[in-house]
């Protein structure tokens, strides 16, 4: 039980961390993955009463609101960094460099990932009198896991239409903004490779 609290402290401590350092952008996270989460959502949708049809309007305007929230404190940077090196003619070291974009969500994309969290438990009715301290751990920490490793995310087939629809529409929503707020994210999304070459002596 200790040995699971401290991983469990860990875990949560490392994600919320890792939302205000920057981290290199790939597309597998932001364009992959909300492509699943509704292709899930697509795939599981149900709707079988006025009730799923009101909770699938609720879902969609939630969704919309949060991600946008998410992309208010999005910060973005480019760096370059040595890919590799040969020698010229004249003998001298030539430097190959690599630029990549690096970005971080920020305090907002903490406070809409909990809503989502929140709110998606709420949707699951897990919010019980069956829920305690350590079952509500076990769901945040669990659900950052499929947040940190998105093969994690990818093998899980519990989840139904709400929970992917919640994932899938803020995710696309949080993309649109924060390609919107900076111009070379959007030219990193257009292109095939982020990467450009250059020399240094």
């Amino acid at each position: 039980m200790i040995y699971s609290s401290i991983v469990s402290l860990l875990i949560i401590i490392y994600f919320v961390k890792d939302q205000f350092e920057f981290s290199k952008v790939t597309k597998m996270r932001l364009l992959f993955l909300p492509i699943f989460c509704l292709y899930q959502f697509f795939s599981k949708l149900n709707i079988n009463s006025v009730h799923d049809i009101v909770m699938l309007i609720v879902i969609l305007i939630f969704s919309i609101v949060v991600g946008f929230y998410q992309s208010v404190n999005f910060k973005i940077k480019e760096l370059s960094t040595s890919k590799y090196f040969f020698i010229d003619d004249n003998g001298k070291e030539v430097n190959i460099y690599q630029k990549a974009l690096y970005a971080r969500g920020g305090r907002s994309y903490l406070i809409g990932w909990l809503l989502v969290f929140l709110f998606t438990l709420l949707l699951n009715s897990k919010f019980n009198s069956d829920l305690n301290f350590f079952k509500f751990t076990h769901e945040l920490v669990d659900e950052m896991m499929k947040d940190l490793a998105i093969f994690m995310r990818i093998r899980d087939t519990n989840s139904g239409w709400k929970s992917w629809g919640i994932l899938g529409i803020t995710n696309i929503v949080y993309l649109f903004f924060i390609r919107h707020k900076s111009t070379k994210m959007n030219q990193f999304f257009k292109s095939n490779t982020m990467e450009t070459i250059g020399s240094k002596k």
